[in-house]
């Protein structure tokens, strides 16, 4: 620093611990109750962008509110005679990208200390904190009980941009779609988890590059170099298939929640265990909270556009109870109406004579047994054998022209990828556009076993969101003169 400084507020500094992207970081004393702390010095030259101060400040509170033992707690922060400054636990230990370097873990060991770093970022995800700048040099390595403890800092915080050796190591554990901050999302920090996998285990980066644009040209484009899975006896054979689901280019083909990749990468430190199948259809999914618009805080019209789609939201959620609670009674009431016209029972025939003992028949040869068809999970409502549709984005714009046709294709999607949250959602939409609500009532429940409750998935897919607004208002489609499922065939005499 250019002005060295003895003292901010109540804190006293001892000592500089060192510098990063956005700042110098110093040990510090509170000098009311003795402790000693962390104290960085925000340059606010790195902070980009309209409001870089309130940015900053709205980011620091969102992320002291944060706490889990995985992730550095604040204690304070705020501006002081032009300083912005956060204050937080002072963790002793060395970063985990120097004890990577150093071979300090076992690939056992790796595997379980980047699950506790899933930890903790599956307990920002859920309170709608994202990290976006997530790398070795931000993990700290503490030890509870004699067992490592990694503590990852600035949880939530903006990174810098620019052509500095910081922001190309920023860049090496970015995912493709965060090289811009404003599109990063849950499963980009997932896909900085995976990077920092690949480090422990090869001891490299998974790419690198002499720029900021040749290295992101690189992430986006390129594959990392595959494992020499000989080197890793110990670990399940299924690693190459973790990192490479963890380090997908769509966000889309990775692990759909921290929990689920914490999970996976405890399972793989059995060498007996196999990835059989996608993470998503083997490991409960996070119900996430939606996470939050980087945006100034609303006034005057926009606060009332704001507490608006607040309300939008909970009369959806209202409106799905009482939509639910409407099939339930339809549901019971053509119960009872069937008991109602039921034939009494026939009164049963005398029990007839013995029969005489029947001769042995011999068995049917194997090739003359009907195969028995296996029984799909999810109930199938749709006759189209074909669908017109190939994608979840085209069922979707289709939904309100062709919810038939859409139909179709969406009852095979879930049938054959129970973890696809999105085609349930929209399957049970094109349901209620059809008006076969007994039927949507029912997808809502087979969503459910699936894991798919009803509520996390109408925030995160809006047109389920929209019907439910539109139900809970009232205005419910006509009736459809849809084409009926054909009866079965009667068997051949």
């Amino acid at each position: 620093m250019t002005n060295p400084i003895d003292r901010i507020g109540k804190f006293e500094i001892i000592e500089r611990l060192g510098e990063g992207s956005t700042g110098e970081v110093f040990l510090a004393r509170d000098t009311i109750i003795g402790r000693e702390v962390a104290l960085k010095i925000i340059r606010k030259a790195s902070l980009a962008g309209p409001d870089p101060e309130g940015r900053f400040l709205r980011e620091a509170l969102a992320a002291s509110r944060l706490s889990h033992p995985n992730l550095v707690t604040i204690h304070e922060f705020g501006e002081k005679a032009g300083v912005l400054f956060l204050v937080m636990d002072h963790v002793a230990g060395e970063d985990l990208g120097t004890q990577f370097q150093a071979g300090a873990f076992t690939p056992k060991e790796a595997l379980e200390v980047l699950a506790q770093v899933c930890d903790g970022l599956a307990y920002a995800h859920q309170r709608g904190v994202l990290h976006r700048n997530l790398k070795p040099s931000n993990v700290r390595m503490g030890r509870v009980a004699g067992r490592p403890a990694p503590k990852i800092l600035d949880v939530g915080m903006s990174r810098t941009a620019g052509n500095d050796p910081a922001h190309l190591a920023t860049l090496a554990y970015a995912a493709p779609e965060a090289i811009q901050p404003a599109r990063a999302e849950v499963r980009s920090d997932l896909y900085s988890v995976g990077a920092m996998l690949y480090e422990a285990l090869t001891g490299s980066r998974p790419f690198a590059g002499d720029s900021p644009a040749a290295l992101a040209q690189r992430v986006r484009e390129e594959q990392p170099a595959p494992l020499d899975l000989q080197l890793f006896p110990e670990l399940s054979p299924s690693i190459q298939d973790i990192l490479s689901q963890a380090l997908a280019k769509d966000p889309a083909g990775r692990f759909p929640s921290a929990e689920a990749m914490a999970a996976t990468l405890r399972a793989a430190r059995n060498p007996g265990w196999t990835l059989k199948m996608n993470p998503t259809e083997t490991v409960e999914t996070a119900r996430l909270m939606p996470i939050p618009a980087r945006t100034k805080a609303p006034s005057g019209s926009h606060r009332i556009l704001a507490w608006t789609s607040a309300l939008a939201v909970v009369l959806a959620l209202a409106g799905a109870g009482g939509f639910w609670l409407r099939y339930r009674r339809q549901a019971r009431a053509a119960a009872a109406r069937a008991q109602a016209v039921a034939p009494a029972p026939p009164v049963p025939a005398p029990l007839p004579a013995p029969p005489a003992p029947a001769l042995p028949v011999p068995e049917a040869p194997v090739s003359q047994i009907s195969p028995v068809s296996p029984v799909s999970p999810v109930s199938p409502v749709s006759s189209a054998a074909k669908p017109p549709y190939t994608t979840l984005d085209a069922a979707a714009d289709a939904l309100g022209k062709d919810p038939e046709g859409a139909l179709a294709f969406l009852d095979q999607t879930v049938a054959a990828e129970p973890g696809n949250e999105r085609a349930f959602a929209l399957r049970i939409v094109a349901l209620y556009n059809l008006a076969r609500y007994g039927a949507s009532g029912k997808a809502i429940r087979e969503a459910r076993e699936a894991g798919h409750p009803l509520w996390p998935m109408a925030l995160r897919n809006p047109p389920l969101r929209e019907m439910l607004e539109r139900d809970v208002k009232g205005q419910h489609l006509p009736k459809r003169k849809a084409t009926p499922a054909p009866a079965p065939e009667e068997p051949a005499a």
